[in-house]
C-alpha cells in the first residue's frame, strides 16, 4: 500500500505539472492516475468487506 501512496503522490504531481511533459505523456499520466486510484478504491472495498 505504501508503493501505492508513493506512485498515487508522483502522478498527482506529474498531471498537476504538464509543462513539463509532451501532450502524450501528459495524456499517459492522467490515464495512469485515474487506473491508479480506481485501483486503490478497489482494495480499499474488497479490505471493508472482509471486516
Amino acid at each position: 500500500m505504501q508503493f501505492d501512496r508513493s506512485r498515487l503522490r508522483e502522478l498527482e504531481i506529474r498531471v498537476a505539472n504538464p509543462q513539463h511533459w509532451s501532450a502524450g505523456e501528459h495524456q499517459l499520466n492522467v490515464e495512469n492516475l485515474r487506473q491508479l486510484r480506481f485501483q486503490i478504491e478497489d482494495q480499499r472495498k474488497k479490505q471493508r468487506q472482509q471486516t
